[in-house]
């Protein structure tokens, strides 16, 4: 797992992306979000990296204060 900042979010669009702790900067798609998580801009997040058809992408999204609570 791969954590990170939230760079951009929207929702409309249903697309973002997120600076992750690496270094590198992850697409991310809202389908990539787990279910019930909902992602705005500074928010610090936990994520499956993978290498998308344009770079790399965020997968199974999950906001660390959630996790945390868990």
């Amino acid at each position: 797992m791969v954590e990170g900042t939230v760079k951009f979010f929207n929702r409309t669009s249903n697309y973002g992306f997120i600076n992750g702790d690496d270094g590198k900067t992850y697409f991310v798609h809202g389908t990539g979000l787990k279910e019930g998580t909902a992602i705005d801009e500074g928010d610090r997040v936990s994520f499956t990296a993978s290498e998308g058809d344009r770079g790399p992408k965020a997968e199974n999204v999950e906001k660390l204060e959630e996790i945390k609570e868990k």
